[in-house]
Formats: C-alpha cells, structure tokens, sequence
C-alpha cells in the first residue's frame, strides 16, 4: 500500500522535503511506519522518538488531515493514506479574538509590519472591571500599524488613553515602536528588562555604540563592502520606525506584576535580544508565557545578528530554551503569529535544529578556513534586506559556540577548523529527560 508524508516546520528541514510517498505491506501501524522513514532520514529520528523509542508526545500526526491525539502509534495504516508531521505549534495567524480556556479575557491584535517581515502580536490584558488594562507589545512605529492598532483598542472600547501598563518583550522596533507615543496619550508605565532599556530610551550613548557595534560586527565578518552599503542604506530607510522613545520602569527577571485579572512574572530570556523577555502566567492547563520572540512557531528566532550586543548569543539561547523545557510551558503566546501549542516541544526542536546548523558550519570549514560571511553564503545563498545583517550574525553565533570549546580558531575575520574529531555533546544541552512528559511540572 502507499501512504504519503506531508513534512512541516523543522521536520520539513531534516527531510529537506515538504512531500514523500512510501509502499508499505498492509497492516502497518503508524509507529512501524515512522521508524521505517528514520531509515531514509536519519535526521528524523531524534525529532520524532525518544530515546526509549517512544513516539514524542509533541509531535503532531495527522490522518488524513484528522490529528491523533491517543493511541496514535497503535493506528493501522491504509492504502492511500495522508500522515501529515508537524512539531508542536499551532498554525496560521494570532485569532483577535478572546480565548475562552483562560480565567482572564485575552484579546490579541494582529498587527503589520512592512519594515522587516511578518504580522506582529500585541496583546491586551486587564479587560475586567478594577483590572489595569495592559498591552503586551505595541508594533512597529508607522502609521498603517497605528491605525490597526486603534481600530483593535476600539474593538474593546478603548484608546490610547485607556492604557495603564505596557510590558515590551524586547527593544526591537516592531515591537516597542509605539510605546512612546501610548505613554504621550494615557501616562502610562512602561517596563522593559533592564538591558534593553538604554536602547528602548533611545539614550544617545547606547544609540551610538550600537552603531559602533554594528559596522564593527559586518567588518570583523568579513562582509564585502557592496554588501555593507546594502545593509546599512536598508537600515536607513527605516529610520523612524522606533517612534518617540517612552520613559521605562525596569526589572531584571523574577519580578512578578498583579494586574487584577492576571499576575504576571518577568522571565528572561536572552539571546535573539540582551533584555528579551518573556511574561509568565497560570493558564488553561499549567504555566502559560508571552515569549515575544525567544519562541515562534515555524522559524526559528535569529541570534548573532538581531542583537550584535549579546556575547555568546547562541549559548545564552541554548540556555533560554532549556529553561522553556524545564518549565514545562503549556502553551506560548509569540510576537508573531499563532500560539504555540508545545512550547517545550517547540524549544527542543530549536535545539536539534541549531545542532544541525552547527554540523552544516563544520561541514564548511572542513573544506578551509571562512569567514563569518562566507559559511553564511553557504548556509542562506544569497541575502538581501535584513537578512544580510541576520546570516552572517547567525553563522558568527555558531563559529563563536565552536571557539569556545576549543573546536574552531579565530584567525583574522576567518575561521578553522582545529579539531580532528569534534564532541558536540558538550556544546548542546540533553533536555531528553527534561522532556519527558513524566517530568514536566505542567503535564
């Protein structure tokens, strides 16, 4: 009999394929089916099964188009049918609608963002009477996006002036842009973690070494300088976006906010930004998160080239996404686009996915020494817009995570390869026991 398999999200990425089509003898259960297909795509192994050989309790199987949720290793396969393989996400955009599983009302505005990529997520809490009406990020600094986000404060009866508080997940533009001119209009606070905040104020001082930082980043990268002047006249263009700096309140993780619906505790959670944090909750099944952009469905978060200011971006990340699998998150609320229904799942993913990102960097310096700026050639191809800043950021992370174990050596801009037989073992944390669902504070 034939089944097809539909791959999405990191899954698609072991394969290196969206479809594949496999005869199988009649009878076949779905597990007999997905260990056979490990047999053709070795990178799937870890993504799909545990180390006892249990099917993961986070990967999404569909028949048919029909996800399985018990006795799904048991189910017998039929001629023609459809698996379709998903990591623990959920699909498409944020709903703006309110999520009825919560104690509190949530409403969720989706907001555009045509100065880099993607719809942005602000979230609104503090609905209820005696509440402190909040929003969770605020979008990019244009005019087109505050006008969608008015239009979705008036959808709840509300303006500018309504707001009490605002929390910033990072101090990126797309979303802390209006924060400034929110504050004009309703005096509100507005908290941000402490090593975000001179960027966030837009203090001159930190606004010009991250300047310094960055045309020192691109150089030390080995950035030609056609490709330099690409970046930094994009960058130009969106001067603007960051809007009027507010005035913030910081903290530093571990802080805990009462809104009068909702408490909730600062988290952080570095590497795609110094100060990014997450918001944690009691949700409809355990400890919810708004994780800004340390945890997005379907791609994964930049580190090296978002934030050049984050030494040892990629191992600070291992570390956030380790903490988001001890935690045991239920469920994540992005900066982009539809919640996440497996955060520890999810975060796993990111794992093995930064792992085999780390194997591909190997695979290029085994041919010779590279730059930064070159391995990111044979990673991405050929960059434009902000991803000529994100690509060789991201491959610097990477070749930085090697150096410090002593695997790779800086010489110049470039960098070789020393190591004869490298352990990666040592540079990846082992959350397998962590991710056990038996050891999951949530589940």
């Amino acid at each position: 009999m034939r089944v097809e398999f539909q791959f999405y999200a990191t899954l698609r990425d072991a394969v290196d394929e969206k479809t594949s089509v496999r005869e199988f003898e009649a009878g076949t259960t779905i597990a007999e089916a997905l260990r056979a297909l490990t047999d053709d795509y070795e990178k799937l192994h870890s993504l799909l099964f545990r180390s006892n050989g249990d099917l993961r309790s986070h990967v999404t199987v569909s028949l048919n188009g029909e996800p399985l949720m018990d006795d799904r290793d048991d189910v017998t396969l039929s001629d023609g049918d459809t698996l379709i393989l998903s990591p623990g996400v959920a699909g498409g955009m944020a709903d703006s609608t309110s999520d009825p599983g919560l104690d509190f009302e949530l409403g969720i505005i989706s907001l555009g963002n045509r100065a880099f990529e993607g719809n942005n997520n602000s979230y609104l809490l503090g609905l209820e009477a005696d509440a402190e009406t909040t929003l969770v990020d605020t979008g990019v600094a244009v005019e087109e996006t505050e006008r969608q986000l008015r239009a979705g404060l008036d959808r709840y009866d509300l303006e500018f002036a309504d707001i009490d508080r605002i929390f910033l997940t990072h101090h990126h533009a797309d979303h802390t842009g209006l924060a400034g001119d929110i504050q004009a209009e309703s005096g509100c606070e507005v908290f941000v973690h402490v090593d975000d905040a001179p960027v966030v104020e837009q203090r001159p001082e930190a606004m010009d070494a991250s300047e310094d930082r960055l045309r020192r980043a691109i150089d030390e990268w080995g950035m030609p300088e056609d490709k330099q002047e690409e970046l930094l006249s994009f960058l130009d263009g969106t001067a603007g976006i960051d809007g009027d700096p507010p005035e913030v309140t910081t903290f530093e993780g571990g802080e805990t906010f009462d809104l009068g619906s909702v408490e909730l505790e600062a988290v952080h959670m570095p590497g795609h930004a110094a100060g990014l944090a997450g918001f944690a909750f009691d949700g409809r099944d355990g400890e919810e998160v708004f994780s800004g952009d340390a945890l997005l469905p379907y791609y994964t978060p930049n580190v090296g080239g978002a934030d050049t200011r984050v030494e040892g971006a990629l191992a600070k990340y291992l570390d956030t996404l380790s903490n988001v699998v001890e935690r045991g998150y239920t469920r994540a609320w992005p900066g982009h686009r539809g919640p996440i229904i497996d955060p520890p799942g999810r975060a796993a993913d990111i794992i093995v996915h930064h792992r085999e990102r780390t194997e591909r960097v190997l695979s290029v310096l085994e041919k010779g020494p590279a730059t930064p700026w070159e391995v990111s050639a044979e990673l991405f191809g050929s960059l434009s817009y902000i991803h000529i800043l994100h690509g060789p950021g991201e491959a610097f992370a990477h070749l930085e995570h090697l150096a410090e174990a002593d695997i790779v050596r800086r010489d110049g801009h470039a960098f070789e390869l020393i190591s004869e037989d490298p352990n990666l073992d040592v540079l990846f944390p082992d959350i397998s026991t962590a991710l056990d669902p038996a050891n999951q504070p949530n589940r």
